[in-house]
């Protein structure tokens, strides 16, 4: 038994020295592994709010951790999707404001940020964030998990990185998005591969692209570009079907 943990733990470590994180982080990971082998306590990576999986949030420290900038290339995202300045966008599933920050930079005085998430906890790790970081640009949403709460025909660009698995009624939820978005707007759906390490999601919680793509067909939209640049993850833009 010992002898099959040591050698478990050697193939973990080979893939998280490989994943990018920095070494805090990937000591915590390795800890955690290790409790969760050996039947100690283990937080789930997703947990029930009001009937619904969602992300849990003790694990906003691994979205926060310096490194994440390497495998999610925030940047990059942003500029892939052409986000110009005056730019109205929708972060949904904002969580702690990662993407929010930078959206709201990008946009500029003249943009705007719409911040949503459904977990109490998020919206308050959002509204300090943008009190702290001067976010004059953002608003902060409470969604329901049926509808993002925006506004009708406002939006530019809504974008759901690794939240789209989340939402239970999926083309009801998009029909919803649809309707907030502007003659021309866009959606943006960032998931973890079904079949690439572990790292991230559950394997069972995680999504094929392509039923993504015919999720998103049925709700009204078309996929116009399929970026291949995330190593971990895929990244697909939809626009509306006139």
């Amino acid at each position: 038994m010992t002898y099959i943990l040591i050698s478990k733990l050697f193939r973990v470590c080979k893939i998280l020295n490989n994943s990018f994180l920095p070494g805090h982080v990937l000591i915590r990971l390795t800890v955690a592994w290790l409790l969760c082998m050996t039947g100690a306590s283990c937080a789930p990576r997703m947990i029930e709010v009001e009937g619904h999986r969602v992300f849990n949030p003790e694990y906003l420290w691994y979205l926060e951790s310096d490194k994440r900038y390497e495998w999610q290339k925030p940047d990059q995202v942003i500029q892939a999707l052409q986000v110009s300045e005056g730019a109205v966008i929708a972060d949904i599933g904002a969580g702690g404001g990662y993407f929010t920050e930078r959206f709201s930079k990008k946009v500029g005085r003249f943009g705007h940020v719409y911040a949503v998430d459904v977990q109490d906890v998020m919206i308050t790790r959002l509204k300090e964030r943008v009190e702290n970081h001067n976010l004059e640009n953002v608003t902060v949403i409470k969604g329901k998990f049926k509808t993002p709460m925006l506004p009708s025909h406002a939006i530019d660009i809504a974008f759901f990185s690794s939240v789209y698995k989340e939402i239970d009624d999926r083309i009801p939820y998009m029909k919803e998005v649809r309707r907030s978005l502007k003659p021309g707007g866009r959606v943006a759906v960032i998931e973890f591969y079904k079949d690439r390490g572990l790292i991230g999601p559950e394997l069972a919680d995680r999504l094929y692209e392509t039923r993504v793509i015919d999720e998103m067909k049925e709700a009204g939209f078309v996929l116009i570009e399929h970026f291949d640049f995330l190593p971990k993850e895929y990244f697909l833009l939809f626009g509306i079907v006139h």
